[in-house]
């Protein structure tokens, strides 16, 4: 059952426009107030947004906004001014409809939404985050402030193992395996150690403050990761 909070301020013509998608595998809660909505948000557990807005404040985006800066948003206007529909996609809303529309086609609009969410969440749990290093585990890419790595298969695998034992030295005898798992081939530790220059030299690690990748003659290598203290971000607090 997929739970949508609804915040509207016509919740009787909002639920009659939602009587198609009400007989299937949706649930709705309606609110009209921020009252109603923050203990819809905390009681109902919805899984994503409905809201409905009229003017080109859109405060109605922010407020659930407020609530959650991660749950999905689906967007509704009558109107016909464009600011409206453009602010609310500028402000944060993920799919938007204007009305009028019939129930059966905003069901299979609701319906749309909620797969293309879901194939967002999906790829967005296959990345694993370090500061600005991006590991995307679905199609062996790695980005670093929003650009990508030219890593080979060999410095992927040796970083993915870095990043799965996060903090910890890896033994020598390990990152062979994981590199090397059907090799037999006896490979030298002159050849490992280029493979991690190689990958320090591509993760500008002299750049990148908080995370660091180091060796422990006759054990091994080991990243490590330091998360910034709030008060090291730019901003302060603001950006907490």
């Amino acid at each position: 059952m997929t739970r949508i909070l609804v915040y509207t301020h016509a919740p009787r013509e909002m639920e009659q426009l939602l009587t198609y998608s009400s007989l299937f595998d949706l649930q709705f809660h309606y609110c009209q107030t921020q009252p109603q909505a923050l203990a819809a948000y905390v009681q109902f557990k919805p899984h994503c947004f409905l809201v409905q807005s009229e003017t080109p404040t859109v405060e109605e985006l922010k407020l659930v906004k407020k609530l959650s800066t991660t749950l999905p948003v689906f967007a509704l206007t009558w109107s016909t001014d464009e600011r409206v529909g453009l602010r609310l996609l500028d402000g944060g809303a993920d799919y938007l409809v204007h009305l009028p529309c019939g129930s059966l086609e905003l069901y299979y609009q609701i319906k749309n939404f909620l797969r293309l969410t879901s194939q967002a969440t999906q790829n967005n749990s296959k990345i694993m985050h370090l500061g600005d290093l991006q590991i995307f585990l679905h199609n062996n890419q790695v980005m670093l402030k929003g650009e990508l790595l030219p890593l080979t298969a060999t410095e992927y695998k040796l970083l993915l193992c870095f990043a799965h034992n996060l903090n910890k030295i890896v033994s020598i005898d390990k990152l062979y395996q994981e590199v090397y798992p059907r090799s037999e081939v006896k490979y030298t530790s002159r050849a490992l150690n280029m493979h991690i220059s190689n990958l320090r030299h591509k993760l500008k690690l002299e750049e990148f403050a908080p995370l660091r990748l180091e060796t422990r003659r006759g054990k091994g290598f080991g990243m490590f990761y330091n998360q910034p203290a709030k008060d090291d971000l730019p901003g302060g607090e603001e950006d907490a």
